[in-house]
């Protein structure tokens, strides 16, 4: 009888140890009830509009909604709200707020938009429908504003994709001649608009090469067909900022002739220095560049350096003016360095180099 009575005990603690642990038990694993008050901030299955679409689609249709206070239609005022609202186990918003203010018009216009939201497929946790917590983004900018890739719904195409853009860069590219001369390397980045129309607008260089190079860079811009344009996340067409690299790249050279030494193969210093025929040192190679500049009509006294380097063959390439006259005078330099007769190369542990030369440019006009 003890025994029994003693199990009866147990089995009647053990119960009561279990109603009361139960509650806390559901907090975390049960099944809610339709009626639950409490508020999840993240579920696997968050709310979504019937037609589905995921949070692109949530902020498309609130932005579509969206009326522009005046402030914002004229650029006083742009920037993005964030609104703060609880979706109910029926599906429906309630409980909104200003999570992150911009002011009190956009406040309000955002406000009025998220509370035409249709009814929503509620959230559900262990398979069961529960209030979720969603903060939403509503952007207010003016007409002419120009956005960024990360502020759009769908970014700018080129018509036929990356590929056919590739195309057209290298079908259409003309390489100044200097880029041969110079052995330049490199690339030109254009930076400009995309109109709502796919037209391109206003460009600049942010990485430039050479003036010319630039030049040719901008035009190759300018000259694009229209693209497709970039959506704004009430699908509407927007101008868009856009950002472009053209490389530039010198051919090879003929059959039978070196190609130009790589930089890092230059010498500024060699056991034996290159020489024009003739010998005569630096002060022959400044007067056989001089008898070669073809000077503008305009030229004033002015004072250069220039830079070039003698290949192993002799051959004069990459002349550089590192400190500048004038864009005229400059070509007209380089253009004479080009010019200059073979020179004896340079030799190191003797054998011939690769020698980089600087010289200062004095243009006396008398």
């Amino acid at each position: 009888m003890r025994t029994r009575l003693f199990s009866l005990r147990r089995v009647a603690g053990m119960s009561l140890l279990l109603l009361v642990a139960r509650p806390t038990m559901a907090q975390f694993y049960s099944q809610y009830p339709a009626d639950t008050s409490r508020i999840f901030s993240y579920v696997e299955q968050m709310p979504a509009l019937p037609g589905g679409g995921g949070n692109l689609a949530l902020v498309k249709t609130i932005q579509r909604a969206v009326q522009l206070p005046p402030e914002v239609r004229e650029g006083k005022v742009e920037g993005r709200v964030f609104v703060r609202m609880v979706i109910g186990v029926s599906g429906v918003a309630r409980q909104f707020s200003i999570a992150q203010s911009l002011n009190p018009a956009t406040d309000a216009a955002a406000l009025t938009a998220v509370r035409q939201l249709p009814r929503l497929v509620p959230g559900r946790y262990n398979g069961q429908p529960v209030a979720v917590v969603l903060t939403v983004p509503v952007v207010f900018y003016s007409p002419r504003h120009v956005f960024s890739a990360n502020e759009v719904s769908r970014t700018p195409q080129f018509a036929g994709g990356n590929d056919a853009l590739d195309t057209y860069l290298r079908k259409n590219l003309n390489p100044p001649a200097e880029v041969k001369t110079r052995d330049l390397r490199g690339r030109v980045t254009v930076r400009f608009v995309l109109r709502p129309d796919g037209r391109v607008g206003a460009t600049e260089v942010v990485n430039s090469l050479s003036p010319a190079c630039d030049d040719e860079a901008l035009r190759l811009v300018r000259s694009m067909p229209r693209w497709q344009p970039a959506l704004g996340y009430d699908d509407q067409p927007v101008a868009v900022s856009q950002a472009l690299n053209i490389w530039f790249e010198p051919p090879p050279p003929p059959a039978g002739i070196a190609p130009p030494v790589p930089e890092t193969q230059i010498y500024s210093q060699a056991q034996k220095m290159p020489e024009l025929p003739g010998g005569g040192g630096i002060a022959a190679v400044k007067a056989a560049l001089l008898e070669r500049i073809e000077f503008p009509e305009q030229a004033l006294a002015r004072q250069g350096q220039l830079s070039f380097v003698v290949e192993p063959d002799g051959r004069v390439t990459r002349p550089v003016m590192l400190k500048s006259i004038s864009n005229e005078f400059d070509e007209a330099i380089m253009a004479a360095a080009l010019r200059l007769p073979r020179f004896e190369p340079g030799q190191q542990r003797g054998r011939p180099v690769a020698v980089r030369l600087v010289l200062p440019i004095e243009v006396e006009i008398r």
